[in-house]
């Protein structure tokens, strides 16, 4: 036999060797050995990065790290959830509570500062932050082998990778000095379709196609549509991937049926998400038994709105949470009328408050029945026990029967059910049904104003790094198990120039940690129209105003010198016309 022919049945033997050994191995093999070669990839990319000498190399090299990571995220972020923050944190301290301990950031972002600030290049720290990067993707390729990925995994990181693009992929949040969300979002669609065709090789999918179609349509939008500023996150989203996640959805639910169950925030596609579906009101209630149901949520309303359970019977909790006003008092200080006096912030608004993990704008209470029974028994509200409460609530002959219908199987009810009841109520308002809602229901068209604020909102003017979009609160997507706070320097007094911190120390008062001083929760603006004035001390009466505050930089912006503000203190440089956009689509988030 001649040599050329020796050399071509070699080469039939070994493509037929590898392609019987594919065949092999298990889904699982698969995913596991290219997510490991995608970290080793990015190994070999980083240390490539740290040779760099110049910032425009770096700046050549950096974006080619981060289109490799993209692809690798949905594994990182699925099965390290604490420890991704490392990764790809934002560049902020990062604050354990438990054992007040407070971590230098780490990670991409960092990186990014380094190499995309206005300073020259510190070599050092780009050297030293890209090894702490190295050892922490070589923590995860060691780890990963430990974890099982079965359909039912893989389907939801993928949802969630879809997620994690719309409310946080596309709005900046973790490239937001580089600016390369756009592309990187393509990088990460690239992943997507790479791990979905492991999947259609393993399995019979009928939707293929389908999928594909649309995600090589997202793709080709991406490639024409590169500009941050410029980029229409609402005709992507809507157009693009909700209907990309309502695919993955189909593709998957014949391999889901013996899937775990278990009580979670959100459960869902995007579509679902950006409808109001799929959320959990009870996702953050502290039993099992603590799950609302109709009577419950009867009987809560009419505590909600009792006088009697406050000690000389003559506030209610909707004294200071007006359902009119979108459940605020539009007081810059809710009055007591207990003492006659006074609480030192503003009323927040309950809608929506289920999706919180935690409570009060200090974030001290870590359930809503927690947070009522500290204004039952503060002596500046109710200034009654919870058992005294209850004792009041139990003798009223009306309440009996609706206590037994709401709870069945208790045979005494104590302070818990009391609280619990209010709780499942305040649970329950959540109706999505604001214009942005019944936008994404397809049930209704924004204007070109409110289609531009919303752009901004999640683009230029970086709200939705904070107000995460749909909820818009400080709720972290796609898992939605921790509420954020963000130091932005609210003032004292209504001044843009030379202004002073408001003495109001936040969560400093709960936790004496530094990061902490001046740190408040991120409220949600959903029906922001109606619960003026703004901020935890009521200091501005108009959305206007609080645009303004968040363009010129937050309190940093204005004249002081907060250490740990959260808050990029850059200008927005916003135009007028894009103020009053902004305004026009926060006004898209009022409930009818």
């Amino acid at each position: 036999m001649k040599l050329f022919q020796y050399f071509f049945l070699l080469i039939a033997i070994s493509l037929f060797s590898c392609s019987n050994k594919e065949e092999t191995l298990t889904l699982e093999d698969i995913l596991k050995t290219t997510v490991n070669q995608q970290i080793d990839s990015l190994n070999t990319a980083l240390i490539q990065l740290s040779k760099s000498t110049q910032k425009e190399a770096a700046k050549i090299q950096f974006p080619k790290c981060r289109a490799i990571y993209k692809k690798t995220e949905p594994f990182v972020e699925y099965y390290f959830q604490g420890f991704s923050r490392r990764i790809n944190g934002p560049a902020l301290p990062d604050v354990k509570i438990d054992d007040n301990v407070v971590n230098d950031p780490t990670g991409f972002q960092v990186i990014e500062e380094v190499i995309f600030s206005d300073e020259k290049l510190d070599l050092t720290k780009l050297k030293s932050d890209i090894e702490i990067l190295k050892t922490d993707l070589l923590f995860v390729k060691n780890n990963l082998k430990d974890f099982p990925i079965q359909n039912h995994h893989l389907h939801e990181l993928l949802q969630h990778q879809i997620i994690r693009t719309a409310t946080m992929g596309i709005t900046g949040f973790d490239s937001p000095v580089a600016f390369l969300s756009i592309q990187e979002t393509n990088n990460s669609l690239e992943g997507i379709q790479q791990y979905f065709t492991f999947f259609c090789k393993k399995n019979e999918v009928k939707n293929k196609k389908k999928f594909i179609q649309i995600l090589s349509k997202s793709k080709g939008y991406l490639n024409k549509n590169k500009d941050f500023n410029s980029f229409n996150r609402l005709v992507f989203i809507k157009d693009y991937l909700m209907p990309l996640s309502v695919e993955l959805e189909i593709a998957f639910k014949d391999y889901l049926k013996d899937s775990p169950t278990g009580i979670k925030p959100f459960k869902g596609t995007l579509s679902d998400l950006m409808q109001g579906k799929g959320l959990n009101p009870d996702a953050f209630s502290p039993f099992a038994d603590s799950k609302a149901n109709a009577e419950k949520i009867a009987l809560g309303k009419q505590f909600f709105n009792d006088k009697n359970l406050s000690k000389n019977n003559t506030i209610s909790c909707a004294s200071c949470h007006n359902a009119d006003k979108g459940f605020t008092d539009g007081l810059q200080f809710s009055t007591i009328k207990v003492h006659n006096q006074s609480t030192s912030r503003n009323s927040p608004t309950l809608m929506y408050a289920a999706f919180q993990k935690s409570f009060f704008f200090d974030l001290r209470s870590q359930d809503l029945e927690n947070q009522i029974e500290e204004v039952m028994k503060n002596p500046n509200e109710f200034n009654l026990s919870t058992q005294e409460i209850t004792t009041r609530i139990t003798q009223q002959e009306a309440y009996k029967s609706l206590l037994a219908k709401a709870f069945p199987d208790k045979k005494e009810i104590t302070p818990f059910e009391i609280r619990n009841a209010i709780a499942s109520y305040v649970r329950s308002l959540m109706p999505f049904n604001a214009k942005i809602d019944t936008y994404f229901k397809g049930k209704v068209a924004l204007t070109k104003g409110e289609e531009n604020g919303f752009n901004l909102f999640a683009g230029k003017a970086k709200c939705a790094s904070c107000h995460f979009i749909p909820l818009y609160n400080g709720t972290v997507p796609p898992w939605y198990n921790n509420s954020e706070s963000e130091v932005i320097g609210v003032p004292k007094s209504n001044k843009w120039k030379n202004a002073v911190v408001d003495s109001d120390l936040g969560r400093y008062n709960t936790n004496q940690i530094e990061q902490f001083r001046f740190s408040f929760k991120t409220p949600t603006i959903r029906n922001v129209e109606k619960t003026a004035p703004y901020m935890h001390n009521g200091i501005y009466n108009n959305l206007e105003d609080v645009v303004k505050f968040y363009e010129l930089g937050g309190g940093n912006g204005i004249g002081m010198q907060l250490e740990f503000q959260t808050l990029p203190f850059d200008n927005l440089k916003l135009t007028e016309r894009e103020k009053k956009d902004i305004i026009l689509f926060m006004k898209t988030l009022t409930d009818n």
